[in-house]
């Protein structure tokens, strides 16, 4: 037992800081979105459709390798993920034309899915104890919000005294060194439980049942909303803040403090799903996320204003993602959580596409982001309304009775 709690402990601090190196990496994009636009001489929509094909590339590759992780185990997925993010990352450096930028959206979307936030968390689910598993998905969720905080200043000071395409250099570099850690994930506990999961797998059948249940289907509904709001405000909002008169340097840090204050907001919210109904959280999520947004629209731009944006949806950014998971352990418990998990992350990231591309389409036409803000007010409350009507209870999957029993 001593050995086993040893275990998952190792592989919670070994996920947490891939993905804090990761998802630090990938919040430092939006300070290249004008570099690279002035340097192809062109407007902010071919950066952003990169990212767009990021963004769904990223949510189809970890719904794949999530089916592989069910049987295999995460090792081989996680190295190939750090390898292909640290070559797409690298090839960003010299983004000579829009193909270029595309393959850098295409390759790092498969590295994403493969040691994202979804690889991870299906780990840790599947080898932390039960009543540690919602508070131990929201280290990790703190984690990639961690890594947004430490590497935005020092991304901002490289782009400063080494210019912008040596930054990225680094940053491939910094990501690729990542892979030193997978052999402290090859542990008892973890090989144990993919090899007597595999024997009953029917993934098409497990995948029409759940579709089968509304419950699942409005999560998956909803969780478009958060792809659209975090891929949106990641990418657009040092654009969006340059474009009012505010520096790079307070943009810098609105996306720092963003990352600064989840670590607050996931842990809470990772408490408080081993307390109360995770749908509800993830409701009032939503709404918190409008409420904020609709008060930076109408506002005065400021400084002041753009950190308190960052310090406020940086309580709700990330918040989302213990909790959804949750979610889906509870219809269908650990066994199909990669695979369920991939799924509902297939909307997240369209909802993703459509956040990247629309923000910089918007800002090419009219010069202003503020149609895209309303959007993601709309798109907010919408998934608000989705989760209050979620009923959160087990489906209690039988593969010879495809019954949903109360």
């Amino acid at each position: 037992m001593k050995q086993n709690e040893i275990n998952w402990k190792l592989i919670l601090i070994t996920c947490s800081i891939i993905v804090c190196v990761i998802m630090g990496v990938r919040n430092c994009f939006g300070l290249f979105l004008e570099p690279i636009s002035l340097y192809n001489n062109s407007g902010a929509e071919p950066f952003s459709f990169g990212m767009s094909i990021q963004a769904i590339i990223w949510g189809i590759s970890a719904f794949l390798l999530g089916m592989i992780i069910d049987r295999f185990g995460p090792q081989k997925a996680l190295a190939f993920g750090i390898f292909c993010y640290a070559l797409g990352v690298y090839i960003l450096s010299n983004p000579s034309s829009d193909f270029i930028i595309f393959n850098f959206g295409f390759i790092t979307g498969i590295g994403l899915g493969a040691g994202g936030m979804s690889t991870i968390v299906a780990i840790i689910g599947k080898t932390a104890p039960p009543e540690k598993k919602s508070m131990a998905m929201g280290i990790a969720a703190a984690s990639a919000s961690f890594g947004q905080f430490i590497f935005i200043a020092p991304t901002l000071f490289s782009i400063k005294t080494f210019g912008w395409q040596a930054t990225i250099v680094f940053l491939s570099l910094i990501t690729a060194s990542l892979i030193v850690l997978i052999p402290l994930l090859k542990t008892n506990n973890t090989v144990k439980n993919t090899k007597t999961e595999d024997k009953s797998f029917d993934f098409k059948k497990v995948i029409q049942f759940s579709f089968s249940n509304k419950n699942y289907v409005l999560l998956i509904l909803g969780f478009f909303t958060c792809g659209f709001h975090v891929t949106f405000i990641g990418l657009h909002l040092p654009n969006d803040l340059i474009s009012k008169g505010i520096s790079i340097d307070i943009a810098g840090w609105s996306l720092a403090i963003i990352g600064l204050f989840n670590i607050v907001g996931t842990l809470f919210f990772g408490w408080l799903g081993d307390r109360v109904l995770k749908k509800n959280s993830l409701a009032y999520i939503y709404l918190g996320r409008s409420i904020v947004i609709t008060l930076f629209i109408i506002l005065p731009p400021s400084p002041t204003l753009a950190l308190l944006f960052g310090a406020s949806i940086g309580l709700l950014w990330l918040a989302t993602v213990p909790l959804t998971n949750g979610v889906v352990f509870t219809f269908m418990g650990p066994k199909y959580l990669a695979t369920l998990g991939g799924i509902v992350f297939i909307s997240h990231q369209i909802g993703g596409l459509f956040g990247a591309w629309s923000g910089g389409k918007i800002f090419d036409i009219y010069g202003s982001y503020d149609n895209a803000w309303w959007i993601s007010v709309i798109l907010g409350i919408i998934a608000f309304l989705f989760h209050i009507f979620i009923k959160e209870k087990s489906f209690n999957y039988n593969p010879d009775a495809n019954m949903v029993k109360a």
